[in-house]
């Protein structure tokens, strides 16, 4: 059997076991399809000769049937997806790094833990991240040829201004937010506030990948000139995208059903967010939505799925998040010294080898009570 050939039972065993998937597994709910985030890196993928991924992954049985079926539609994105998602914890926990809730993860399905059962701002940013996650690897995906069904964006041609001109290979960006909003949106139920909440932090991250995308250029011309420049839409980086999202985060909106108080209004009019304070302004499509309070994340808790900030390091000199007045929740801290050896005067030596020093140092660490 040649490298990347398949068994003849394994198409007919895919589908048999994708249409055995139980109805409860089927119907999924709110991030759910957060369980895939390490399908990237799994072997347990058969591809045939048309690069067309037959999943044979477990995880993916967390999975709605909308979401199975878009995944086979799109030979190529489901590594994408699963990077995305994987990019997005690793944004969320750079973010919230020096704050008392740090965006912890756990293995299995329940990736986030329980907070996500509470629609406060940390669900939101989640929710907002994740999205974000998806829709800029998908796009990245399509202009790199990695997935079947897209390319680039070749939709800009021709001038664009007096001294440049559209061409190259602009991001898809328009791609990866239609598949983001069909792949997750699809895994939310219901028609209640949270349901409303999740759409709305589900679309504010795609919202925002599509706003912070630039205009990069190359030049053209004789000897290094820039007579003609060529330009095309490229996305920004998801680290730029978590500073915008966190930054909603701290500014985030507190939300209720909205309600026109007529019993002629149709259905979609009454699904609605609204301000919970009435002198504020409805939410933008950008801004994240929360209804109901944080907890404070200082004290380990089960039934919250919080686990304190005890141990934690802190900044003795920062009156920031990072202090730790706050972090350590008034509780106190103690400070400790550690020894650490590190390769430092490294050199390089023709040809080809460096050669370094050993270097140690004594490093103050200050940790919460």
């Amino acid at each position: 059997m040649g490298r990347g050939a398949l068994p003849a039972w394994a198409p007919a065993a895919l589908l048999l076991a994708l249409a055995a998937l139980p109805a409860a597994l089927a119907a999924n709910s709110s991030g759910r399809w957060w369980g895939i985030v390490n399908v990237a890196s799994s072997t347990n993928l058969l591809t045939d000769s048309k690069s067309l991924q037959l999943v044979l992954e477990p995880s993916l049985q967390l999975l709605s049937r909308k979401q199975r079926r878009l995944i086979r539609q799109n030979p190529g994105i489901l590594h994408s997806v699963s990077g995305g998602l994987q990019s997005a914890v690793r944004e969320c926990k750079w973010q919230f790094r020096n704050r008392r809730w740090n965006c912890p993860t756990a293995s299995g399905p329940h990736l986030f833990g329980k907070i996500v059962n509470r629609g406060c701002r940390e669900t939101a940013f989640i929710f907002a991240i994740t999205s974000a996650g998806v829709t800029h690897s998908v796009a990245r995906s399509c202009s790199e040829g990695s997935i079947e069904s897209c390319t680039c964006d070749y939709r800009r041609r021709g001038p664009g201004g007096p001294d440049w001109h559209w061409g190259g290979c602009s991001d898809n960006i328009d791609f990866g937010r239609l598949f983001g909003r069909e792949f997750v949106d699809s895994g939310e139920k219901g028609r209640d506030l949270r349901f409303l909440m999740d759409l709305h932090n589900n679309e504010a991250g795609r919202t925002t990948v599509f706003s912070e995308m630039r205009q990069e250029c190359k030049c053209h011309g004789m000897s290094g000139s820039c007579t003609v420049r060529t330009c095309w839409m490229r996305l920004p980086t998801l680290r730029a995208v978590g500073d915008v999202l966190r930054d909603r985060f701290d500014g985030a909106s507190r939300v209720l059903y909205g309600n026109r108080g007529s019993n002629r209004a149709s259905r979609a009019e009454l699904l609605r967010l609204e301000p919970e304070d009435p002198a504020h302004k409805p939410p933008s499509p950008h801004d994240l939505v929360y209804f109901e309070k944080s907890p404070n994340f200082c004290t380990s808790s089960g039934r919250l799925g919080t686990a304190g900030t005890t141990g934690r390091a802190c900044n003795s000199s920062s009156p920031a998040l990072d202090g730790c007045e706050l972090l350590c929740c008034g509780r106190g801290h103690r400070t400790r010294t550690q020894r650490v050896t590190e390769r430092c005067n490294c050199t390089f030596h023709w040809c080809c080898h460096v050669s370094c020093r050993n270097c140690t140092h004594t490093r103050v660490l200050h940790e919460c009570l």
